[in-house]
């Protein structure tokens, strides 16, 4: 066994595996082993020849045998594609162009790499023939054509903010705010006789106070999406704001003043009375509600009421009542203006946060939503969020609603069917 076949045992490879091999792999372990008898016979000369002469001549010999041997093996691969050319060649003129010819021209286009073979003893050979070409046959690792992305994200339909928009605003400057009330009103101006005792008026005084109450959300969002998709960041910036800004709306229209929550307009608000209205009102509707409403804030001596908050189908029901079972035409003091339905001058805002068959009207200009800060939003580590690159970002408001005492009759709640029912006649 010559030196040559104990280098391929090295490497795990027979005989007959390496003669079947292809001219690429032939080539390479030529060279590999050419190339380690290259580094001894340096190491040999480097040495001294006096010591080393027999062992660099037989080495020398050796590396020209292997070099004998190596040419043969390429030249008889040469000598293979020379045929496969001429046999192409000669089935093309049988056959025409088509798969047969684009071989040919594939063998011919390799026509430097067959040469390089012969003189670098090593390249790569590629053929690929002709065909129907189909996306689903000839298209991998992705789409061609790339598909046409639309900017920015198609977000969940969300509610539209209407009530944080017709409340008076305010900056709170302490964490409790407080106001004085009048209470306990006795006596009343009046006439006076000569010589007889004047009339006397008093009233207490009372001091209330809300207290500024915190309103949070926050997201948890790993470094990679942040940074490889473009719009995120400004994605999760608008969702938290948007959803705190509907908490707090929520909590201004009903909160309930417990722990966290606001004390809000509908909680505060006077429930509907029919007072003298009660039984009077034939195939009682939803705009009778609401007229008796109004009344019922005028007679309080407050200021008319400017808004009413209802559900969206609360707005379709309006539009659809006719005068009377037998006047078929639509109530005249609902106007449509501009898109915006209102009742004798009152806007009426369609809204969810209104439960469907609710409703919440007054003077909007009486309730006060204070401040405390801007709303914010920062971005920092939470818990294990560095270990797992994540960040949170977070939102949050400060702040409170505030309904001073002698105006909450400025604000009439309650429920249409209830209602309806009140002002019914027998």
């Amino acid at each position: 066994m010559n030196k040559f076949n104990s280098f391929l045992e090295t490497k795990g490879i027979s005989t007959e595996q390496f003669k079947e091999k292809s001219a690429e792999e032939i080539a390479g372990l030529y060279n590999e082993y050419n190339e380690k008898n290259a580094e001894i016979l340096a190491d040999l000369v480097a040495k001294g020849k006096e010591d080393n002469v027999e062992a660099i001549k037989s080495l020398k010999e050796e590396m020209a045998e292997n070099t004998k041997l190596q040419m043969k093996s390429l030249n008889e691969t040469i000598k293979q594609y020379g045929l496969q050319i001429k046999k192409l060649s000669e089935q093309e003129k049988s056959e025409g162009v088509g798969v047969v010819n684009s071989v040919r021209k594939g063998l011919e286009a390799n026509k430097e790499s067959l040469l390089k073979i012969k003189g670098d003893r090593s390249a790569t050979l590629n053929f690929k023939a002709a065909g129907t070409m189909l996306i689903s046959t000839n298209v991998a690792g992705g789409n061609v054509p790339v598909e046409q992305r639309l900017p920015g994200m198609d977000a969940i339909a969300s509610r539209r903010i209407r009530m944080m928009d017709v409340v008076t605003r305010g900056t709170a400057e302490s964490n409790v705010i407080s106001w004085v009330s009048q209470a306990n009103k006795d006596g009343a101006a009046g006439g006076t006789a000569e010589g007889a005792l004047k009339n006397q008026i008093d009233f207490d005084l009372v001091v209330n106070s809300e207290s500024v109450k915190k309103r949070t959300a926050f997201i948890k969002v790993s470094e990679e999406m942040v940074n490889d998709i473009s719009f995120m960041t400004a994605e999760i910036n608008n969702e938290l704001m948007r959803e705190l800004l509907k908490d707090v709306e929520n909590q201004v229209y009903q909160g309930d003043n417990v722990g966290s929550n606001l004390n809000g307009i509908k909680t505060v608000a006077t429930p509907f009375a029919a007072g003298s209205f009660a039984g009077t009102v034939d195939n009682a509707n939803e705009a009778d509600v609401l007229t008796v409403a109004m009344n019922q804030i005028q007679v309080a001596e407050q200021d008319d009421a400017d808004y009413a908050f209802v559900h969206p189908n609360t707005i379709t029901t309006l539009k659809l009542i006719k005068t009377s079972t037998t006047d078929r035409r639509y109530i005249d003091r609902l106007a449509m203006v501009a898109g915006q339905l209102s009742l004798d001058g009152v806007q009426l805002i369609p809204t969810t946060l209104v439960a469907d068959g609710e409703y919440l009207i007054g003077n909007f200009a009486s309730a006060t939503v204070y401040d405390k800060g801007e709303m914010s939003i920062e971005v920092g580590r939470d818990s294990d969020d560095f270990t797992k690159n994540l960040v949170t970002v977070l939102a949050e408001w400060r702040g409170l609603c505030l309904v001073k005492t002698n105006r909450r009759p400025a604000f009439v709640t309650g429920v249409f069917a209830t209602d309806k029912g009140l002002l019914e006649t027998p």
